[in-house]
């Protein structure tokens, strides 16, 4: 209990307390480790895939480096669909899915909108 008269309910006994984990805005799962977790960020939360990662004794990600879910579900969080990569490397492979150029990330092919001028559409893709 907290505050001033010792009545204030905190943690799992507040009306709002969620248990276990939450979907973050990147729509990676995090769950709470605590605030002097190596991983957890300054409200006591971290990625599971993250720690899912460093707990089977792999190298916890660089400055540069992502976990790439094999099969695109940011959820699953088995060791087995992730993969170490470089956040070039990342970018590379979604910008193919996307139908973009593997180098500049612009759209190319059936997926770049025509564009109209002078009552005729320009599909080419400038030089």
């Amino acid at each position: 209990m907290r505050g001033k008269h010792g009545n204030h309910a905190t943690a799992s006994a507040q009306h709002r307390w969620k248990p276990g984990s939450r979907v973050g805005s990147t729509g990676h799962v995090k769950v709470r480790v605590g605030n002097g977790h190596p991983l957890a960020d300054p409200n006591g939360w971290a990625y599971e895939h993250i720690l899912i990662w460093v707990a089977a004794g792999k190298p916890r990600p660089e400055k540069g480096e992502v976990l790439h879910h094999l099969n695109e579900d940011k959820t699953d969080n088995r060791i087995g669909n992730l993969r170490l990569m470089t956040r070039a490397e990342h970018n590379r492979l979604h910008n193919a899915d996307k139908g973009r150029c593997a180098i500049t990330g612009r759209l190319v092919g059936k997926g770049r909108a025509g564009r109209v001028l002078d009552g005729r559409e320009w599909n080419e893709v400038p030089q």
